[in-house]
């Protein structure tokens, strides 16, 4: 006899139409084709010329041997990539005496297709009279792999949207993911500077959560679904290492499985050990089989498998910038980005309705402050906002849909919530107009003083910045040297 787990409760009306006629769908969709011309195509900061170089050498080469893709970018302009020779190709790892690449290859790995199809067009266009450089450096390359990472952005924020209808209102879901994509930093990371591994992180954990809330509604999942929810996993651990934290939420769930069956004393408890146990080994071998490129990657290019100690030395497992990767005036979470406050309020309310969701999530969400705040780079200091908490978007979503549902509920009029998203919007878009202007030692950090004189001129100056951003982005960015 096995243990009846009951489904995950459903909060809206039966739909009477299939998904892709629901109107926020097709809504989001349109955003998103909208947004889509606004892509910045460049290869720029030093992370995304090492996701980078994987995808090139790879095609090209067909080793890791990074040495002439550093070579290339800082032969291009020796002023502004002349970090990418110090840090990067002259630092050597000392087993192989090959340059440093700290990045996961996950990214590298997604960007391949589309990296292929843009060879092919070139090699067409050439043979059509055209006269592009068929070396993997020029526009249509560099277009490609920007595209792909702001379609994987989308489709993680779509699935985002799939995972909230489950328990909300469609238009509430619709509300918080554009709200969660348009007031936090995955803007910049998706639309302005998207050869990063964050849009790519977003679509690999949302994926994971996404399958394994649409398969815990039955009894015990089947052998093909583990296999599918380990394939996920290990997909997640290829584009970042760090995601790997979020298989805690599958064994939270079988703890919570396995706490019944025994509080309940059913007969047939060891099969339910064994049934759920079995699952989650058949998981972790298929994520481990996934995550071999990765090991090999490591073999290849630091001699162990393991990463380079570049990274292992910015790592001490107590944690101790756990309240400053939250709360720190200058780079914490909350005051780069406030709307993440009002979902976690949501958190808190959304455990009233789904105490095992709201549990998991909560637990993956603190595992990914606690390692942040272990890396000693956990301020992310020059980059725009918290990054590292991109892959929690998902978790964010959730929070603001409980959110919005309970005032909803509670008698406050629809247009509220609508206005405080574009409060939420517009404070967001100032500050990365604002991150755009700053030179280099601005960037490090906030300064209050600053920041709110700066939202204030924002009004007036943000037709001049947008137009800048569209006709020549070398007037929107404001280099060191400018300052």
């Amino acid at each position: 006899m096995q243990v009846a787990i009951p489904p995950p409760p459903v909060t809206t009306p039966p739909r009477r139409s299939r998904w892709w006629h629901e109107r926020p769908l097709l809504l989001l969709c349109l955003l998103f084709i909208v947004v889509a011309p606004l892509v910045t195509s460049r290869i720029y900061a030093s992370d995304e010329i090492q996701y980078f170089a994987y995808t090139h050498s790879i095609f090209f080469d067909g080793d890791l041997d990074f040495s002439n893709q550093y070579l290339h970018f800082y032969e291009s302009d020796k002023v502004k990539f002349e970090r990418i020779y110090e840090d990067l190709y002259k630092k050597r790892e000392p087993l192989t005496n090959l340059p440093l690449n700290v990045a996961p290859i996950g990214t590298g790995l997604l960007w391949l297709p589309s990296f292929g199809l843009a060879h092919v067009f070139v090699l067409v266009a050439n043979a059509l009279g055209a006269s592009i450089p068929a070396n993997g450096y020029s526009q249509p390359y560099i277009v490609a792999i920007c595209l792909t990472s702001y379609a994987l952005g989308c489709i993680g924020l779509l699935l985002s949207y799939s995972l909230a209808r489950r328990y909300f209102d469609p238009w509430v879901a619709a509300l918080s993911v554009v709200t969660m994509w348009l007031a936090t930093p995955l803007i910049f990371y998706t639309v302005v500077a998207p050869p990063w591994s964050h849009a790519t992180s977003l679509f690999a954990v949302t994926l994971f959560l996404w399958y394994w809330d649409r398969t815990r509604s039955a009894a015990n999942r089947t052998m093909r679904q583990w296999v599918f929810l380990g394939a996920c996993a290990g997909l997640m651990m290829l584009v970042r290492e760090q995601d790997a934290l979020f298989i805690l939420v599958p064994i939270i769930e079988a703890a919570a499985r396995l706490w019944t069956a025994f509080r309940e004393r059913d007969a047939a408890v060891r099969q339910v050990v064994f049934s759920w146990m079995s699952g989650l080994f058949l998981m972790g071998v298929t994520a481990g089989l996934i995550f071999v490129p990765q090991l090999i990657a490591y073999r290849i290019i630091t001699g162990a498998f393991g990463p380079s100690k570049v990274v292992l030395g910015k790592f001490t497992w107590t944690s101790p910038n756990f309240l400053n990767v939250l709360f720190a005036p200058d780079h914490g979470l909350i005051p780069w980005t406030p709307v993440v406050l009002l979902a976690a309020i949501g958190l808190v309310l959304l455990w009233r309705r789904d105490k095992l969701l709201t549990t998991a999530l909560a637990a993956a969400m603190l595992v990914q402050v606690y390692v942040a705040g272990s890396f000693l780079t956990w301020q992310s200091a020059g980059s725009f906002g918290q990054r590292r908490f991109i892959n929690s978007t998902s978790i964010f979503v959730l929070g603001a849909c409980a959110l919005v549902a309970f005032v909803l509920a509670h008698g406050m009029p629809r247009w509220v919530p609508v206005v405080v998203a574009l409060i939420f919007v517009a404070w967001n878009g100032g500050l990365l107009m604002q991150y755009a202007l700053w030179c280099s030692p601005q960037r490090q950090g906030l300064d209050w003083a600053t920041v709110l004189r700066g939202q204030l001129e924002m009004p007036v100056r943000a037709s001049q910045l947008l137009w800048d951003y569209v006709t020549d982005r070398s007037k929107f960015y404001r280099s060191t040297r400018q300052c």
